[in-house]
């Protein structure tokens, strides 16, 4: 190649990066359109997954009392198994027939041994619902009608009496008529539960106690004839419900929201709730949501799960172990303590029955089985109740009654031929194997090394076991 030629390359380049800085400067626009385009899609596919995440999140924990109950009710109010253990139509009343054993227990959680069960389900969306009650003769009993946030009024012995009366469900603000003689109770949301107990003496006591419960009964106030029981009514079969399962979470709160009254107070969440269109202000189709929106709740879902779940389990104050729950029932905006409750079992008011519950012994280790503990009352220092107090154990992992060879679920004040010691004090054993000397103490345990808890029930507290200032004495391991 020639000087000459060698000589036009610079030149050359130079047109042509001249060239390609035209061109971009043509171009740089649509480049940077595309650039811009691409980062903001990404950006809002960020926002919508992680709003989704975090609403979600508190939306899990909100709704946990409103989906929880959708589904109890849809699967207690239909036929969905052959081996269903409680069925009855809305607004009619299932009795559970016989005290609560391991083998019985179905879907309650940590049941009492001291009461038959009894429960319904009941829609005032359309019209009062009537509630008729027998008189039990001073006989204890209870019903706590429980609304989809799970808070909890009371009808029984201690609020109402015991006499013969009749109660009327019906809506807040409710205007209209109702028979002479009937009792309106306010339900602040249309659906709801009325869980019953009735108190039971033994086995022998079981028929007179189920005779009172079968004149327990509710009807919609048009299908009312004075006097009349109403009968059961057909069934609708239907596939079950499991509102726990992911997205369809999400679903069945959705539509509990656009169902339920909303309150004030809650107005601001509610809000946030709408603006990723989980909230009443949509109608959610799962199908048509957005898969970033989709991945923020599928994740969303299991983190309230685990909230949930690690609430169950966390430390909480305790007095020589045993904690006492006294927001049950009514918890303001403590939705984290609703939502554990809820899982745990739901619970009636402090002031109808107080729950103490521990999972330690004296020494700080979690009572297992096949250990030997005692429970010391000191003389006079048994719970202070107006009604009854009594002692369950239950397996941690499943929230059962254990099973045991004398068919001893609970302990108690009612529990014939206790033995006091001679200065007065009570001592409970629990263990497996049977003690020695004053085996009417004895509260049997399991033998395999399973985790447990006890839980003291205390019917009609008196002031100081509600106050605090009664403390139940610790759990002492025994060799």
């Amino acid at each position: 190649m020639s000087e000459r030629k060698r000589s036009r390359w610079p030149f050359v380049l130079l047109g042509a990066l001249a060239l390609g800085g035209v061109l971009a400067w043509r171009f740089a626009p649509a480049l940077m359109a595309r650039v811009i385009a691409a980062g903001q899609a990404r950006n809002d596919a960020i926002v919508r997954e992680e709003l989704a995440f975090h609403v979600g999140t508190l939306a899990y924990v909100y709704g946990y009392p409103l989906v929880d109950m959708a589904q109890q009710m849809h699967n207690e109010t239909h036929p969905t198994a052959n081996d269903q253990q409680v069925y009855a139509p809305v607004n009619r009343i299932f009795s559970y027939g016989a005290l609560v054993t391991p083998s019985t227990q179905g879907n309650l959680r940590m049941p009492n041994h001291d009461t038959l069960y009894f429960s319904g389900w009941y829609d005032v969306s359309q019209e009062p619902v009537l509630l008729h009650v027998p008189d039990t003769a001073g006989r204890y009993y209870t019903i706590a009608v429980t609304n989809f946030y799970s808070e909890v009024e009371h009808i029984g012995r201690r609020t109402t009496g015991t006499a013969e009366r009749m109660f009327a469900l019906v809506p807040p603000g409710y205007a209209g008529s109702l028979p002479e003689g009937v009792t309106p109770v306010a339900t602040e949301t249309p659906r709801g539960w009325l869980l019953g107990r009735m108190l039971v003496n033994g086995a022998e006591d079981a028929p007179a106690a189920l005779a009172l419960i079968d004149g327990i009964w509710t009807v919609p106030l048009s299908e009312y004839v004075p006097g009349q029981k109403p009968a059961l009514g057909p069934a609708v079969n239907a596939a079950p419900m499991d509102a726990h399962a992911g997205l369809a979470y999400f679903d069945v709160l959705n539509a509990a929201l656009r169902e339920v009254p909303p309150r004030a107070s809650d107005a601001a969440l509610i809000a946030q709730l709408d603006a990723v269109g989980i909230g009443p202000a949509h109608d959610l189709d799962l199908a048509k949501l957005d898969a970033d929106t989709k991945r923020g709740l599928e994740r969303a879902f299991e983190a309230g799960k685990r909230l949930v779940d690690a609430s169950m389990q966390a430390s909480r104050p305790s007095v020589n172990g045993w904690i006492t729950p006294r927001l049950v029932g009514r918890y303001g905006h403590d939705f984290l303590a609703r939502a554990t409750v809820v899982k745990g079992g739901y619970g009636n008011l402090p002031e109808e029955s107080l729950y103490a519950a521990i999972l330690t012994d004296q020494g700080g280790a979690l009572l297992t089985g096949g250990k030997r503990y005692r429970l010391r009352f000191e003389k006079g220092a048994t719970p202070p109740v107006g009604a009854f107090w009594s002692l369950i154990v239950y397996d941690i992992a499943t929230a059962k009654l254990v099973e045991n060879e004398i068919a001893r679920y609970s302990i108690g004040d009612r529990t014939p031929g206790l033995v006091f010691g001679d200065d007065g004090s009570l001592t409970i054993a629990l263990q497996p194997e049977r003690p020695a000397a004053a085996h009417e103490n004895w509260l049997p345990t399991p033998r395999s090394p399973r985790p447990l808890i006890a839980v003291v029930r205390m019917y009609e507290p008196k002031a100081d076991a509600l106050s605090g200032e009664y403390v139940l004495p610790e759990v002492v391991r025994g060799e």
